[in-house]
């Protein structure tokens, strides 16, 4: 009966440590270029898995990143929260977001301090999440700290996506592109 209830144990103990994401519920509608595109708040789940995002598994598959790199950031990460604001009809969001996601693999990031917002062409969501977010261009990524916005990448970067993210959470001098 012993090795029964340490075997169990053992098997629940093990499935609660994994940390495989699952999509969020989110709604597709048709775009204004009649598109189907994902709306709301979603996750990275999502976009792997969506029919709507093929573009994403193929970038990130794609993406090296370089250890050094990681090693430099790894200490800066405590107490990082980020919000993403995407559109999946945007071409600059296909760039950057999948190259995103492998940089916040690559550093062990939590997911769940990451919240991500699937947006219309007209740069809202249904629930408002925009709101007091001065959100303009896609994709905005938004880094805070204690709650307050430390810095955000806006679009594309100024030098490339590692040295942008890597100022801004070092909290270096950091201009985004349409400062």
């Amino acid at each position: 009966m012993k090795n029964f209830f340490y075997t169990s144990l053992i098997i629940l103990l093990a499935g609660c440590g994994s940390k495989q994401q699952k999509p969020m519920p989110t709604s597709s509608v048709k775009g204004s270029s009649c598109e189907m595109i994902l709306l709301g708040k979603i996750n990275k789940a999502n976009l792997q898995t969506s029919n709507h995002t093929p573009w994403f598994n193929q970038d990130y598959q794609s993406i090296s990143i370089d250890p050094q790199w990681i090693e430099n950031l790894k200490p800066y990460l405590r107490g990082l929260r980020i919000k993403v604001f995407m559109g999946t009809w945007c071409e600059d969001s296909q760039r950057e977001i999948p190259h995103f996601f492998k940089l916040l693999q690559a550093l062990e990031f939590d997911q769940k301090h990451v919240e991500m917002y699937a947006m219309s062409e007209e740069k809202t969501t249904p629930e408002n999440y925009e709101k007091g977010w001065e959100i303009y261009n896609v994709p905005t990524i938004i880094f805070l700290k204690n709650g307050n916005e430390i810095n955000r990448f806006v679009e594309f970067p100024v030098n490339s996506l590692e040295s942008d993210i890597t100022k801004i959470i070092k909290g270096e001098s950091y201009t985004h592109s349409y400062e």
